[in-house]
């Protein structure tokens, strides 16, 4: 299967009207056939068993565009073809049809209403002549005439009996053709722009996992079908953007939302087409087809086209610094073999020194420190699944990491000192202060006086993992938790399998990985003791090519009803 291929401009299709005779072959009246000569006296029958070539008159046959002899020569009975063309608004209609149309169907014997999601193709050739058929591929609304383990069907051009949208932007449509009815109409569009909320955890088996699931990938776009489907299938942490009246761009919104995030959602599969709209209107040509990473696309998105809030707002040096990611930045150190995300995060803050988040991030990107798709600074990583940031907030409540008592000073060199460190800033009253820092062992340790914050409450300040984002050899693929129970995650790879070159060719998979669950409740200690040449293929993957994480404050967490 692949999209239309061109066809040789001498090489015109055409339908027989009227049965006839030619030599010892008959042609029915429906046939398929293509022109051989520029006088379009000989021609190709297609539906004959031997194909042959025959002498052909002119006022037998109608001659066709190259949509509408695919349409027609999808069709598989000559007697349906004709019924269909002698329809000619209908006719006009499904040959204009574009995906996302509301459209009314045959299935099953029953009429019923869906949405078109692809218009697939099938290549036929014989000899110097080439013609293809074309099929509808319909995502069903109507529960009754569905089961739901078959949401989308492929039909041919004769079991549709009505178009919502085509109709009215042919040219030669007038609008008094079939059409659906108001209640019909109402309903589909109604569930169309309806936002459907983040898949729960008892829905994923039957709607998210299996092939041809997730979102469609197609000509290098895995960096941003692995982002997409993160942060919005399972997950509200980005859902502001939806539907915020303070946008810049609410074409790209309304894509994102109504022909991605929403589909997605509902069906659990998201077409590669539906993605290339957004793409294209990313202000730059080559997201259309280069390589890129998710954080150039978040950047896009949020920042050029959108024009967003930013995810992070980051203080340094008491100056304020917007972005939408965080990269981990942090010397090297050949004794740390397998360190956690929080580790990472609290050395790259010390790193700074005087770095920290002006609120809580509802949602904190962070990318790994490797350079490039091929430098690792460490070759396995572990996933803090919850992520303390309390001591890296401005504006925090603070007690003494020894006695408790409100503190008064902060240590960011006690955090490196494998005397003191606990995986935190180490922060102290006033004489715990004084104790500690009276050690010979750490005359060299520089304490920095507190700037006091009243009234702020004593609480810690926890964002729990989401997903993690890896890649190898420039194909990125993601590890999504979906749900509170602590096996509940999924691995999704947009391009796993394909079956032509085209667009809407590649299969998307998304695969449940419940043993990632184990691993990541097992102490840093003891995982850092873990045999990685006897792990499974895709936890190890998941430990091994990690390229970023994202978090999420709790209220945006998954649902497990």
């Amino acid at each position: 299967m692949s999209t239309m291929n061109s066809m040789a401009k001498s090489r015109k299709p055409f339908i027989v009207l009227k049965e006839f005779m030619t030599g010892r072959h008959k042609v029915a009246s429906g046939s398929i056939g293509v022109f051989l000569d520029n006088e379009q006296t000989h021609g190709r029958i297609m539906d004959l068993p031997s194909r042959p070539e025959v002498l052909v008159r002119r006022s037998m046959v109608r001659l066709l565009g190259r949509r509408e002899s695919a349409f027609l020569y999808g069709i598989g009975l000559p007697q349906r073809r004709l019924h269909l063309l002698a329809n000619e608004k209908l006719f006009l209609a499904v040959c204009a049809l574009q995906i996302s149309d509301v459209v009314r169907v045959r299935y099953r014997g029953y009429a019923t209403v869906g949405v078109a999601t692809a218009i697939w193709e099938l290549s036929e050739k014989s000899g110097l002549c080439e013609l293809t058929k074309l099929l509808v591929e319909v995502e069903l609304l109507d529960g009754e005439c569905c089961d739901s383990s078959m949401p989308v069907i492929k039909v041919d051009a004769g079991e549709v009996l009505a178009v919502s949208s085509s109709v009215q932007r042919h040219p030669q449509y007038r609008g008094n053709g079939p059409r659906l009815d108001e209640e019909d109409m109402y309903t589909v569009l109604e569930d169309r722009m309806k936002d459907h909320p983040p898949v729960r955890e008892s829905e994923v088996l039957e709607k998210i996992v299996g092939q041809r699931k997730g979102i469609q990938g197609h000509f290098n776009s895995c960096y941003l079908d692995t982002t997409l489907f993160s942060l919005f299938a399972f997950s509200s942490v980005l859902d502001h953007i939806l539907r915020s009246p303070d946008i810049c761009d609410a074409k790209v919104q309304r894509i994102l939302r109504q022909d991605i995030v929403n589909p997605l959602r509902r069906s659990g599969f998201v077409h590669a087409e539906n993605v290339m709209k957004l793409r294209k209107l990313l202000r730059c040509a080559s997201f259309v087809t280069e390589e890129k990473d998710p954080e150039e696309f978040l950047s896009a998105l949020l920042h050029e086209v959108l024009a967003v809030e930013p995810l992070l707002k980051i203080r340094c040096n008491n100056k304020t610094q917007e972005s939408n990611s965080y990269q981990i930045i942090v010397e090297r150190d050949g004794a740390l073999k397998v360190p956690s995300v929080q580790t990472l995060m609290d050395r790259s803050f010390r790193f700074y020194e005087d770095l920290t988040f002006d609120q809580v991030p509802r949602c904190l990107i962070l990318q790994m420190p490797r350079f490039g798709k091929k430098f690792k600074m460490f070759p396995y990583i572990f996933p803090s699944l919850e992520l303390d940031i309390t001591h890296m907030l401005h504006k925090r409540s603070t007690v003494c990491c020894l006695c408790l008592s409100p503190a008064e000073y902060e240590c960011t060199h006690c955090l490196a000192d494998p005397l003191t460190t606990d995986g935190n800033v180490r922060q102290f009253c006033q004489l715990c202060e004084k104790q500690v820092h009276s050690s010979n062992q750490m005359k060299d340790h520089k304490p920095t006086r507190l700037e006091i914050q009243p009234n702020i409450p004593n609480k810690k300040q926890k964002l729990e993992l989401l997903a993690v984002l890896c890649i190898k050899t420039s194909h990125f693929v993601s590890f999504v938790k979906y749900g509170p129970d602590k096996n509940s995650w999924v691995f999704f790879d947009s391009m796993a399998g394909r079956i032509g070159n085209e667009i809407g060719t590649n299969v998307p998979v998304v695969r449940t990985c419940p043993q990632l669950g184990d691993y990541l409740s097992m102490p840093e200690e003891e995982f850092s003791a873990v045999d990685f040449t006897k792990m499974d293929a895709l936890p190890k993957r998941f430990f091994s090519d990690i390229y970023m994480c994202i978090y999420q404050r709790p209220d945006h967490c998954m649902q497990s009803g």
